[in-house]
């Protein structure tokens, strides 16, 4: 049986992030569902070392790793987002210099940019992502969005393929850098609630439409 096409995403997406400074070597990890299964970026492993036959894979359904290396810890998390959110198909995690300063700030980011209401959502916001809090923060602090601050760590990004999760962190990134500069020189225009919510509205509704027309050519959710 042939290789699913998802290693292979992971792989190059891996080294994407990488040239883009989206993430480090080692603070990278991305994931993938196909089907019932999750592929995960494995623990201890650089991410510009990865090959499509050295991933990780665990059963959806039970959170068991089925094949490959020890997968990284943040398993747990991406197996139950994928649990949770059914349009999800691509995880990864980012922490540009942006990202992680607003991370550490520990406050929930808002939307300076129409981009950022449009793929990301009405705000970023923070959560706390240590084991013994469980998967529930970060869970909730998701909904409605497709990013989200994990305390000290920088940032989960998700969408339905991870050429839209690639965007989502880019986005999140430029978003955070502005609102870093408005702060420091004393406060930028932040889109309010209504609006920032109209614009997600009617992105969602239009990239749904463009997606019966044209089926995306990453991973798909499974």
């Amino acid at each position: 049986m042939p290789m699913p096409s998802a290693p292979r995403n992971i792989c190059e997406m891996a080294q994407t992030l990488l040239s883009e400074g989206l993430c480090t070597d080692h603070s990278g990890c991305l994931s993938a569902r196909v089907g019932g299964r999750l592929w995960i970026t494995p623990e201890d492993t650089k991410l510009s070392e990865l090959t499509p036959d050295a991933l990780s894979v665990v059963d959806l359904a039970t959170c068991t790793p089925l094949e490959g290396p020890r997968p990284d810890r943040r398993f747990a998390l991406h197996r139950a987002l994928y649990k949770k959110r059914k349009h999800l198909g691509a995880l990864l995690h980012a922490d540009p210099l942006s990202i992680l300063t607003a991370s550490r700030a520990g406050r929930d980011v808002p939307p300076l940019l129409d981009d950022m209401a449009q793929l990301v959502g009405i705000s970023a916001r923070i959560a706390q992502s240590w084991p013994c809090r469980g998967t529930a923060p970060v869970i909730a602090a998701m909904r409605g969005r497709n990013a989200v601050l994990l305390k000290y760590s920088g940032a989960l990004c998700g969408a339905g393929t991870f050429d839209d999760a690639h965007a989502v962190a880019q986005v999140l990134e430029k978003n955070c850098k502005a609102v870093i500069e408005a702060t420091f020189l004393g406060g930028g225009i932040t889109i309010n609630r209504g609006e920032a919510l109209l614009m997600r509205t009617v992105y969602q509704l239009t990239y749904a439409r463009q997606n019966t027309k044209n089926v995306p050519s990453m991973v798909k959710v499974g």
